[in-house]
């Protein structure tokens, strides 16, 4: 009798060591009984061309994509959804038949974790990153009632290409300007809704934030966080020091996550389930710390 072999699902990132997508995915892939499993893949910047070719020489069923490589995946995509194109920016592989297909579910995921808080971005928006997820959140914005948005880089032509980007595309008024403590200072004033798109302060540099302080910042502020490894950043420490409400990535790497599994396998995600499986890990992980 012919053995079952499972498809093969997986994250393409740099780095990828602390993603808790795999456990998320193939937990809820065992608990749908799926002929799946889903990996961590660490590509080096040179080969995400041999990478994406791999998709196809594997006959795998697609993968999700995240940092670094959301827009550099692009040209060697076969077709981008509408979302993707729109926005720029890819965080899913789908394989139909060896013909890949970029798509995005960052936006509806971030969109859904807002939801949850019962949050309507509104006013003006700061950006601390320019890259693909900005791209994808800044996007879904244009949907809301979004006064100006900055994007703060330390490459400050991608923030200028962003925010060019919006103006052209979505008619929105933008800026893009070059990160820094000073200028973060002087932007964040304003602000309403801080969005931190950058890999600053995630696992395992922990003791680092992209910013030093939120004491300039209106207390009517939210400051949301994409990272979700750990679970408060020092970022969102600083900003409920200062009495602000923060929201953490987690729920929207379950969001987007969710929706992901269901394109690739067309089964509804259990993201109750999802969301129980990374509580828990964080939970363990939390005990083992304290001992």
């Amino acid at each position: 009798m012919e053995k079952t072999v499972s498809t093969l699902l997986g994250l393409f990132g740099n780095p990828v060591g602390h993603s808790l997508s795999p456990l998320m995915q193939n937990s809820a892939i065992n608990l749908l009984g799926l002929p799946y499993v889903y990996l961590p893949f660490k590509i080096e910047p040179g080969l995400l061309q041999d990478a994406v070719a791999s998709i196809r020489a594997l006959s795998m069923g697609g993968v999700n994509v995240t940092i670094p490589f959301k827009e550099a995946v692009i040209p060697y995509l076969d077709e981008l959804s509408a979302d993707a194109k729109a926005c720029g920016a890819v965080n899913l592989i789908q394989n139909q038949g060896g013909h890949l297909i970029g798509l995005n579910t960052d936006g509806e995921g971030f969109i859904l974790s807002l939801e949850e808080e019962g949050i309507t971005p509104q006013g003006r928006v700061v950006f601390i990153g320019a890259g693909g997820a900005a791209r994808a959140l800044a996007w879904v914005l244009t949907r809301f009632p979004i006064e100006h948005i900055d994007f703060m880089d330390i490459d400050l032509s991608r923030a200028q290409n962003l925010a060019a980007f919006m103006r052209e595309q979505a008619g929105f008024s933008s800026q893009g300007i070059i990160m820094n403590q000073e200028n973060f200072r002087a932007i964040s004033t304003k602000a309403d809704f801080i969005i931190n798109c950058s890999s600053v302060g995630m696992f395992p540099h922990t003791d680092a934030s992209p910013v030093d302080s939120f004491d300039q910042v209106k207390k009517s502020a939210v400051v949301y966080d994409l990272i979700y490894s750990p679970l408060q950043t020092r970022l969102m420490k600083m900003a409920s020091a200062r009495g602000l409400k923060t929201i953490g990535g987690l729920s929207m790497l379950v969001h987007q996550g969710a929706l992901s599994l269901e394109i690739l396998t067309g089964c509804k995600a259990p993201v109750a389930h999802m969301k129980e499986v990374v509580s828990d890990y964080y939970t363990q992980q939390q005990r083992l710390y304290t001992g």
